[in-house]
């Protein structure tokens, strides 16, 4: 019966152990950087894809990341090593003209949230080109520049 009794207890404490082992999160040196573009001017349309280019900020290592992302929700969540970077970011689509140049530091579990504001996009309709006045002053011309040649 003590027999019984010691491997009983014995496997129960090992449960528990294993269990409050696994319990605890694995801790890794990466951190989160979750970049949302907003856009309001265009009533939060949705955004097509974004490439990201991220630089070591000293300098030993350059392009870690050299991808196109397609983001949710306006979003993009990237997991990279703990750091300081340099970071360009493109947008693709019709905000191709749209490109954001940061520097951020990414701490060990940890979330860095990055947003980023765009402007409203001018979609091309043929027929509806406005071209603005080009304004003319007589001043500038050449014949009436009083300078004595040299």
């Amino acid at each position: 019966m003590l027999l019984k009794c010691t491997i009983l207890s014995i496997f129960f404490i090992q449960g528990l152990q294993a269990f409050a082992h696994y319990a605890k999160p694995p801790k890794t040196d990466s951190g989160t950087v979750v970049f949302t573009l907003q856009n309001t001017s265009d009533r939060q349309s949705r955004i097509d894809s974004v490439y990201l280019i991220f630089d070591r900020y000293d300098k030993r290592g350059a392009g870690i990341i050299k991808r196109v992302f397609y983001p949710v929700n306006n979003q993009v969540q990237i997991t990279v090593p703990s750091g300081r970077y340099y970071v360009n970011i493109f947008c693709l689509g019709i905000y191709n003209h749209a490109g954001f140049d940061r520097i951020l530091t990414a701490k060990s579990n940890h979330t860095r949230k990055v947003f980023l504001r765009l402007q409203a996009s001018a979609l091309f309709t043929p027929g509806m080109v406005e071209i603005p006045r080009e304004k003319w002053d007589p001043s500038h011309l050449a014949i009436l520049q009083l300078r004595s040649p040299k």
